[in-house]
């Protein structure tokens, strides 16, 4: 598998699908705006951001051989040394063992949602990954790892989005899915504003609301995207010509405010 896009589905952009951390032992209730998502959690934990990385590694090369019209499968294949290096992991005996238990992590985290994948509605349980296998012989080792179907709609409706090409190199769980959030609702705008409980909520962090501002107000810039937060407002400013514009603009009001009071 040569390089690719990098590609997310949209619906764990959206919500928070994925732990931020190992730790997420518990199942995960979120409803807004009418649609409920559970998240229930195996014996291992619940399927955390860096574990999705197996997920865009998958996703991203079914949607170049889409892209490129050729034949899509549910499944795909791929040796452990080169997600390591593309997801740009190191290459120990401890990634390796580590890649099996995301595996796993996947594999056994459950979602149940009324949430629709191509104007579908799965009303069953769902795994991020159906299943897996490790194929030996004749020299060669790989994985093959199936898709769900709701993956699958997802690809077919090409609700998706590509990430910048720098996603794998942002080192904290917390700067990832804040990535996602700013990709997904700011995208190709200039701008764009969220309420500060709404990102809280978004990300999926349990943090009071005063810790996740400060913390918030620490990562002003991930990729292309600057972040200021103004009173109970997040506004993000894409790194662009207008965008960078909006964003002089926005700093110069709050100095003049700052200098009156």
């Amino acid at each position: 598998m040569g390089r690719v896009s990098l590609k997310s589905d949209m619906f764990s952009m959206v919500w928070p699908v994925f732990a931020l951390d190992g730790k997420s032992k518990g199942a995960m209730e979120f409803e807004y705006k009418g649609v409920k998502i559970k998240v229930i959690p195996s014996v291992l934990g619940r399927a955390t951001i860096k574990d999705k990385e197996i997920l865009v590694f998958c996703l991203s090369h079914v949607m170049a051989s889409k892209n490129a019209d050729l034949p899509v499968s549910n499944t795909v294949s791929f040796n452990s040394y080169d997600l390591l290096k593309a997801t740009k992991r190191g290459t120990s005996g401890k990634e390796y063992k580590q890649l099996e238990k995301a595996l796993h992590r996947l594999a056994g985290t459950q979602i149940t949602t009324d949430h629709k994948f191509n104007g579908k509605r799965f009303l069953e349980t769902m795994g991020l990954i159906d299943h897996f296998r490790l194929i030996e012989g004749d020299g060669l080792s790989y994985w093959q790892i199936t898709l769900p179907d709701w993956i699958m709609e997802s690809i077919n409706s090409n609700d998706v989005l590509t990430l910048d090409d720098a996603y794998f190199q942002l080192k904290t769980p917390f700067e990832r899915r804040l990535y996602e959030i700013c990709r997904k609702r700011c995208g190709k705008q200039p701008s764009h504003k969220i309420k500060l409980d709404n990102l809280r909520e978004r990300i999926g962090i349990r943090l009071p609301l005063a810790a996740f501002r400060g913390r918030v107000i620490k990562s002003n810039k991930i990729l292309d995207y600057r972040i200021r937060v103004e009173r109970d407002d997040i506004l993000i400013f894409r790194d662009s010509d207008k965008g960078r514009q909006l964003l002089g603009e926005f700093e110069i009001k709050r100095l003049k405010a700052t200098k009156n009071l």
